[in-house]
């Protein structure tokens, strides 16, 4: 999903991408995953690369893993990028992931498929770029069953909105205006809840902000690097 991104940021800046536990190439033990666990996971890495600090990006669980790294290793942050993110979910929608992993855990992920594409795309885009729709709803498709249930977990457990003030780096908020997974009152909690953060909403963008608005998502995180 970074590819594109990363090629350009590569230009200034050294820049690291990672499968996180249940995706791509990384392992994806069994049982539900934590969000501290996944933030572990990263700190680990981070470490074992001898980073030091770094501008963290992250889009959705990306974001969440973000917000309990900057917690449990502020040491290992320089500064957030949060992106189509949330510090919780309210009890309904915690609800909706636990049938969502009753669903998969059933009938398989292709069950979820088309909703979950229309979660991470608006209609008029999946209309004008049907090719990238399938590309990502076949990245879907073959997620490992017992990561993609693990991950799950993890994102309906994400909680971090009472601790946000502890947060203390520069932060870049990012909003799709038409979000309906993560919405903009979401973002607007987590920019109000860490000091200083900057909150900013795409227009023409859903959950996917950085693949509908590739340049707008450029703009503002280069803007953002060039500010620190």
């Amino acid at each position: 999903m970074w590819d594109v991104l990363a090629h350009e940021l590569a230009r200034e800046h050294r820049v690291l991408t990672y499968d996180q536990r249940g995706h791509g190439g990384s392992d994806a033990p069994p049982g539900e995953y934590r969000m501290d666990e996944l933030a572990d996971d990263a700190a680990r890495l981070l470490r074992e690369l001898d980073t030091g600090p770094v501008v963290w990006i992250g889009l959705s669980m990306g974001g969440m893993v973000s917000q309990e790294l900057a917690l449990r290793h502020p040491a290992l942050v320089a500064a957030l990028v949060l992106a189509n993110t949330t510090s919780a979910y309210p009890a309904p929608v915690r609800a909706m992931w636990r049938e969502r992993i009753r669903t998969v855990r059933a009938q398989g992920v292709g069950a979820i498929a088309d909703a979950v594409m229309a979660r991470y795309f608006h209609a008029g885009f999946r209309e004008t770029h049907p090719g990238v729709v399938a590309e990502f709803r076949a990245r879907l498709l073959a997620s490992d069953l017992a990561g993609y249930l693990g991950c799950c977990a993890a994102v309906g457990g994400v909680d971090t909105t009472a601790r946000l003030a502890r947060i203390d780096v520069p932060a870049l908020v990012i909003a799709g205006a038409l979000d309906e997974g993560t919405p903009v009152d979401m973002a607007r909690t987590l920019a109000e809840g860490i000091g200083g953060a900057r909150l900013l909403v795409l227009a023409r963008a859903s959950h996917l902000s950085a693949i509908e608005q590739p340049d707008a998502f450029e703009v503002a995180l280069t803007d953002f690097l060039s500010s620190l």
